[in-house]
């Protein structure tokens, strides 16, 4: 910002953000350090997709400030110690002890003198030429006037610098992580920064020139007392003195060391200036430099064990060794097919064409035997084909010294096929088998619903090990394991239905050549053929396949099945009760004004509510004890009462300008008493300020009292209306009620007057006519709630969750003891409320508001129409939320800067609670659940299936190879049809069974119907 914007621009509110961070735990704002603030940047791409707790580095621009401190020489004198440096600057403070409750004492005095400020040095002696923007930091204790007293003082003047650094950002909010120097401190110019109006501020509280603005930018003096009081120091100092305390956190003691005392406010100093630097930085895009930066983040990644990962590296680099050997091999072959023999249809015509097979007649009985015997003389042959005969020919080695004999011929015919009958089925087919598979996918599948059910109800597993290694096998590479056996079975047991589910079309004796001899089942992976056999009406064949498929599905869901996960496990421990839920000591501190600062923080600048508030609840605190030594407590449970406020606020009418423009009271309204009186109360907060005939507007918020009802005079002074023979159900009856107003007018004054942050001091102009008025009035009465909760707050009592433990509490008055009743208590509260750091509300043109109330409707409503006096006054069903919220917020903070209302527990008293420790446990992935539940479902109907309708016993052998389909077709005559190039009748049949063949001798095997007689018949 140009030098000559910065002092209007520089007003207090830095200060209030200061507060927050000092005594609220507020977080650093952007770009802002405790040792200064930072030129802003911005990364041209921003954010990175995918990445997760990202950081932009890159070179900027630290300010910062230091101390040169002189240590100051004290001498006694008359009127007290008097304090000098060596650029002859000379001052006394006077007596600095007057109200001193504390063993120790401190000031900061600057240069410059303000009508707001007590102090200064430069109407006390010292030469503004050298001394402008020196101040002198004093510590010592009660009485520290005297000689003997243990004082500390020491003139500082502040230097401010620039200075290169390297900056690390969180994003998005853009916090600094840390700021790297890369060069040396350099001086900042006087033409960048009006060093004389940021010291006139924080030694003042005030801005140089007056300027309009919201009372949280124009408050001159942040009461920090109540704060103060925490540590131990009970006297109300000046804003700086606050700031050092609070930030160095020291014992009072301490201070009396001057590297303590001068390092304490060089603290205060650094933050300040830093807010300082940032309320008045501007954007600057247009000749900015563009420079290097650097985006950092995490991304969600699966983590491997490194051990297992080069296991199965290894195996997947040997798989892939091997598979482009297979590749080479098979190329590499010379090969005489010339059609797929993929049907048995294929088989038949490719050897139905070698007659040299007349001597090939095994005993097919023997399950393989007599094949093998058959061909131990007799080998078989493929001979290549002749380009006109395109069919695949067989011969034997005749030529080559192997004969087939008549005797071995004579030998395996002789056999008599009825006496010989023994059919086989695959061993993989037998109940035994299928009752061993199915018992496992049953406990598979128990098992998988109970983890999830013992997961669910103890909220989860504990981890196998503290070894990632065995972690990793047990929850991802075991259930992979079983998913990963469980498809080569399914393999098999597809591959054996392939190849008999054209004998089993074939069983009955009147199968379509397309349902049967035509079915290419064994051309392809088995999984990949339930298309084929779903189209063949072989539904049981296609379901077999896709399990099959399904089973790498399956592997898939059990290998995200379990899964670690960090989560916070209770563990039950007992408390301290520190307060009773009972309010016996209410009464109203003098530096109640902190509600308001606490109010401002969290409203605006979104800082953290104070310990054992969340919105519009108050907890009554508990003790956290010392968490365990071995466990790391993320949060602290435990059951305790709330209280809250819930305000209803109704419309009232009141339009009397008379009243209004009075010195004093404005609002009348006529009320009852709980016994039935009837009694007039009314407001007293003093309407001041605005100018001539203009549209003004006015925000009231005040707390009624009880009236005379023969004293109503606008004329009379404030303590004339209060009816001072009120009694106290009278007094309590009006206290509990607080009025609110909405008012717009055009207005005749004394004096044009606008409030700002010093023109409240010695200025009482009169509004002399309200030309015109428009308004909104409401009542708002407060009732008491109380409810147990269960609350979770970190260690130092934040709330972080809370629930509902019981029933809202019906009778309140068991909250209430030693004299305190529910209406006194109410009656303070609202007179908390009602009485903030302001001087009452102003008329005023603009939409800046001179009180608190106004500021908290313009923060919560997010809008300034309610305050603008162009606009029309609010519609009431629109603002009366807002105060509602307001008024129940404001009051769960008042309770939390108050727990001394509480009575104090029994020094044994405990109740018990819980911890909650940051832990990993193991939890069943719900959709992986449902996906492995639907799959191992279906494995065990599909495996029921195929066991119920498994083909019946009926091969002799089993058909895996070529010579045992030559045996159950060359007797055939479909042979015989195949050589004489007689093509087959599409209405042609096909059974396997009984037959006589060419050789009129009995066979089973092959035969077109209706040669053959079925085995089933």
């Amino acid at each position: 910002m140009p030098l000559h914007d910065q002092s209007p621009s520089l007003n207090t509110d830095f200060m209030m953000t200061a507060y927050g961070i000092t005594w609220l735990g507020q977080a650093m704002p952007a770009w802002v350090t405790a040792q200064g603030a930072l030129q802003p940047y911005v990364v041209d791409n921003g954010q990175v997709v995918g990445l997760v707790n990202q950081t932009w580095t890159a070179e900027t621009t630290l300010y910062g400030t230091s101390l040169d401190c002189e240590a100051a020489d004290a001498r006694n004198e008359s009127t007290g110690l008097s304090y000098s440096n060596s650029k002859g600057c000379t001052t006394n403070p006077g007596a600095l002890d007057m109200d001193l409750k504390s063993e120790y004492g401190g000031l900061y005095i600057g240069y410059y003198l303000d009508q707001s400020s007590d102090y200064s040095l430069s109407g006390s002696g010292c030469p503004s030429a050298v001394n402008s923007h020196l101040f002198l930091a004093l510590w010592g204790q009660s009485g520290y006037q005297h000689p003997e007293a243990n004082t500390t003082a020491y003139f500082c003047e502040p230097n401010y610098w620039t200075q290169k650094v390297n900056a690390t950002l969180m994003v998005p909010s853009l916090s600094v992580s840390e700021a790297i120097p890369l060069g040396p401190q350099l001086p900042l110019s006087d033409d960048m920064f009006n060093r004389s109006a940021f010291e006139y501020n924080i030694g003042t509280g005030a801005q140089p020139v007056s300027q309009r603005a919201d009372i949280s930018e124009t408050t001159v003096f942040i009461n920090q007392a109540a704060n103060l009081a925490s540590l131990g120091f009970n006297y109300t100092p000046t804003n700086m003195v606050g700031f050092a305390l609070g930030l160095s956190r020291l014992g009072l003691e301490q201070y009396t060391d001057p590297h303590n005392l001068v390092s304490s406010f060089e603290n205060a100093h650094k933050l300040l200036h830093a807010l300082a630097i940032r309320q008045l930085m501007r954007p600057k895009i247009e000749d900015s430099e563009e420079r290097p930066s650097i985006v950092n983040g995490k991304t969600n990644a699966i983590i491997v064990v490194r051990s297992l990962a080069i296991v199965i590296e290894v195996i997947l680099g040997l798989v892939v060794s091997l598979t482009f050997a297979l590749l080479i091999y098979s190329h590499s072959r010379t090969s005489q097919l010339c059609t797929d023999p993929a049907s048995l249809k294929d088989i038949i015509r490719m050897v139905s064409k070698s007659g040299k097979l007349d001597g090939f007649t095994p005993n097919i009985y023997s399950r393989g035997t007599g094949i093998k015997h058959s061909l131990v003389n007799g080998k078989i042959v493929c001979l290549d084909s002749k380009p006109t005969d395109p069919d695949l020919n067989f011969d034997t080695f005749e030529d080559h010294k192997v004969a087939i004999t008549s005797q071995m011929a004579k030998k395996h015919y002789a056999a008599k096929v009825v006496q010989e009958e023994h059919f086989v089925r695959p061993f993989e087919m037998s109940m035994s088998v299928a009752t061993v598979f199915i018992t496992l996918l049953f406990l598979s599948l128990g098992a998988a619903v109970a983890l999830k059910i013992l997961a669910d109800k103890h909220d989860g597993l504990p981890l196998p090990s503290d070894n990632a290694v065995v972690n990793q096998l047990v929850l991802n590479y075991v259930p992979v394991i079983f998913a990963t056996f469980l498809e080569p079975f399914w393999l098999l047991l597809n591959r054996l239905l392939c190849v008999l589910q054209p004998f089993e079309e074939l069983r009955p004796g009147s199968a379509r050549s397309s349902r049967s001899l035509d079915l290419k089942y064994t051309s392809l992976p088995p999984q990949l053929i339930f298309w084929r056999a779903f189209r063949a009406k072989h539904y049981t064949l296609s379901a077999v396949c896709v399990i099959g498929l399904s089973a790498n599905l399956l592997a898939v869901s059990l290998s995200g099945l379990l899964n670690p996960t960090a989560l916070l496990m209770e563990k039950g421990v007992t408390f301290t009760q520190r307060y009773q839920p009972l309010f016996s000591r209410v009464r109203r501190r003098s530096d109640i004004w902190d509600y308001e600062y606490v109010a401002k923080t969290n409203f605006s600048n979104e800082a953290i509510l104070p310990p054992w508030i969340a919105a519009d609840k108050f907890f009554v605190p508990i003790t956290i004890d010392a968490e365990p030594e071995d466990d790391i407590v993320e949060s602290f449970r435990a059951r305790t009462q709330s209280f809250g406020i819930r305000a209803a606020c109704e419309r009232s009418e009141f339009n009397d300008t008379a009243l209004i423009t009075g010195q004093q009271k404005f609002f009348f309204t006529e009320q009852q008493t709980p016994s039935g009186k009837r009694i007039l109360c009314g407001g007293l907060d003093t309407p001041r300020g605005g100018q001539n005939n203009s549209k003004a507007a006015l925000e009231v918020f005040t707390q009624l009292q009880p009236v005379d009802f023969g004293q109503i005079n606008p004329a009379m002074n404030t303590n004339e209306f209060v009816d001072a023979n009120a009694t106290e159900e009278e007094r309590l009856t009006c206290n509990s009620i607080l009025i609110t107003g909405f008012l717009r007018a055009n207005l005749t004054v004394t004096l044009d007057e606008m409030k700002t942050d010093r023109s409240n001091i010695g200025i009482q102009p009169s509004i002399q006519r309200i030309n015109s008025l428009s308004s909104l009035w409401m009542m708002c009465r407060t009732k008491l709630a109380s409810t147990p909760y269960e609350v979770a707050v970190d260690r130092s009592g934040h709330v972080q969750s809370y629930r509902p433990a019981g029933p809202e509490a019906k009778d309140l008055t068991t909250f209430f003891s030693n004299g305190t009743t529910m209406n006194s208590f109410l009656a303070t509260t609202t007179s908390i409320l009602s009485s903030g750091q302001d001087t009452g509300p102003y008329w005023h043109n603009d939409t800046f508001v001179d009180t608190w109330f106004a500021y908290f409707i313009k923060q919560l409503s997010n809008s300034s129409m309610s305050v603008d006096p162009v606009q029309p006054v609010p519609d009431f069903t629109h603002i009366a939320p807002h105060v509602e919220d307001l008024i129940a917020r404001l009051f769960a903070i008042v309770l939390s800067l108050n727990q001394d209302w509480l009575a104090e527990a029994d020094g044994g008293s405990k109740l018990t609670g819980t911890i909650l420790i940051p832990t990993q446990r193991v939890f069943v992935s719900r959709p992986m659940f449902i996906v492995t539940i639907v799959l191992v479902a279906l494995n065990v109907i599909v495996a029921t299936t195929y066991w119920i309708r498994r083909p019946k016993r009926m091969l002799a052998t089993m058909p895996y190879t070529i010579a045992s389909i030559l045996a159950m077709t060359r007797a055939s005559g479909l042979i015989s049809e195949v050589e004489n190039k007689k093509e087959w009748e599409s209405d042609w049949r096909f059974g396997y069974g009984r037959f006589v063949g060419t050789d009129g001798r009995p066979h089973i095997g092959i035969e077109r119907s209706p040669f053959v007689v079925p085995l089933e018949s």
